[in-house]
């Protein structure tokens, strides 16, 4: 089996954080990702600087790394400024969703669910008609912190627009961090009816400690394609308790030691507990209650 990672801590590992970094800093960490062996890697959201300093400069760093070869950049765009801004950075890979949650969705975007899909259609047709690949993502799909379980069938309406709108992946969020592996592959079987488990992928967060498991059972149910953030970096704002996502070196140290997933396809474990110290002196915090000797039990383990 060959997992496909995402790396997002550059988007909402930054976001979610007081520190603002320098330019220079961010293209050191994506260059330290890039070593690792991550093909995949989501460089920012195309937001309001004033509203989102973190994401201050997101353009140069595309239109820095354009040239690269082997490398998939994503990035996110909340409304229709957002995808020009890509198009203009040269962004091919655009990421836009919408909450399976009214409530969470209304904090999120001041916008109810049926408002914003008027103005995400037409994102999506833009973001097509200039070349790009769209990933329609469905935040809270898995729980709500307001709003507790989701209905399935609010998931399915959300898919029938994406479907609609001929978006290439499609990405389910656990932003609230509630999943359980029950739940887990309870959605994913009644997903699987309605679209390809080849074209989704997950946005697991850790809240209570079930990001791996959940990915695990994902991957039992036939899923490939999952989110990660370096050192755990992360969390939704407009989630009442939503913690970081799944550290990507703890995902890529479980899936080092299961027999049926293709070992020559993962990122390099020690150059990613590198990028993972490197993340925490660069915002001089710790975002998993872990501290840099975990590190030398994974080489010891490997």
């Amino acid at each position: 089996m060959n997992i496909e990672i995402e790396e997002v801590g550059l988007r909402e590992g930054l976001q979610s954080n007081d520190v603002i970094l320098s330019e220079k800093d961010k293209i050191n960490l994506i260059e330290r990702l890039i070593d690792s062996g991550l093909e995949r890697i989501q460089m920012g959201s195309f937001v309001n600087p004033e509203k989102v300093p973190q994401m201050r400069g997101v353009d140069n760093l595309f239109r820095h790394f354009c040239e690269r070869k082997g490398i998939i950049f994503t990035g996110l765009a909340l409304n229709k400024r957002g995808v020009l801004r890509a198009i203009d950075a040269g962004v091919k890979n655009i990421n836009i969703s919408v909450s399976a949650s009214d409530t969470h969705q209304m904090k999120n975007t001041g916008k109810t669910k049926i408002e914003s899909l008027k103005y995400l259609k037409e994102m999506i047709y833009i973001a097509k008609d200039n070349g790009m690949s769209v990933k329609g993502g469905i935040q809270a799909a898995f729980g709500c912190f307001y709003e507790g379980k989701i209905p399935v069938e609010a998931i399915h309406r959300l898919l029938d627009f994406y479907m609609y709108c001929d978006v290439d992946e499609y990405n389910l969020s656990d932003t609230a961090g509630f999943a359980t592996p029950g739940v887990v592959k309870e959605i994913l079987s009644y997903v699987g009816e309605l679209v390809s488990l080849e074209k989704i992928s997950l946005h697991m967060h850790d809240t209570l400690g079930m990001g791996l498991v959940n990915i695990f059972e994902a991957m039992n149910c036939g899923i490939s394609r999952f989110d990660s953030s370096i050192a755990g970096m992360g969390g939704c704002p407009f989630m009442k308790g939503a913690s970081g996502n799944v550290p990507t070196e703890d995902l890529v140290y479980m899936l080092n030691s299961l027999d049926f997933v293709n070992k020559d396809k993962l990122p390099d474990i020690k150059k990613l507990n590198d990028c993972a110290d490197y993340a925490r002196k660069l915002f001089g915090k710790d975002f998993t209650g872990k501290i840099s000797y975990y590190k030398d039990i994974y080489n010891k383990c490997l």
